[in-house]
């Protein structure tokens, strides 16, 4: 055998530094990290994922709740609200909690319909001169707090409905 200078068939010594146990630790360790790292954004991905469903299948229930309110508030008061007295307003009646919850600013249904029950209390408080009782009926004190939430909805929901048919 004759040497050629040929540096691939000489042996290699490592002359310090770290040992390959050493070595072969950290890259054990390093592999273990992206691992992890790895199966952590999985568990993210998963967990997002997860909630845009649930939130867009709650999204389809309460749609088809709406529907069967909405029909049902037309069974009882009228397509445009013709059956709606004074009386319906109070806070022990399902009218403005129905009405709260179906109404929709970019159906014109529900457009048509709020904005002939704005003009009946517009009329009943015209008539009687009192906005608190037709809302929160004679006792007002124990009721305040809902009637309170159920006309900042009512306002709400007149708002929405006016910016989205201007």
């Amino acid at each position: 055998m004759f040497f050629t200078g040929d540096p691939t068939t000489r042996k290699r010594v490592d002359l310090g530094g770290q040992s390959s146990k050493e070595r072969d630790r950290q890259k054990l360790l390093k592999q273990t990290r992206l691992e992890r790292n790895r199966c952590l954004w999985l568990c993210q991905q998963n967990s997002a994922a997860l909630k845009i469903q649930k939130y867009f299948r709650r999204g389809k229930v309460v749609e088809v709740e709406r529907a069967k309110v909405r029909e049902q508030f037309y069974k009882t008061y009228g397509k445009h609200g013709h059956h709606v007295d004074r009386h319906c307003f109070g806070p022990d009646l399902e009218f403005l909690r129905q009405l709260i919850f179906f109404v929709n600013a970019w159906n014109m249904n529900d457009f048509s319909v709020l904005a002939e029950i704005c003009r009946l209390i517009q009329h009943f408080v015209r008539e009687s001169g009192d906005v608190v009782e037709l809302f929160a009926g004679t006792n007002y004190l124990s009721n305040h707090s809902l009637v309170v939430y159920r006309l900042k909805r009512l306002s709400f929901a007149c708002i929405q409905a006016i910016y989205h048919n201007r």
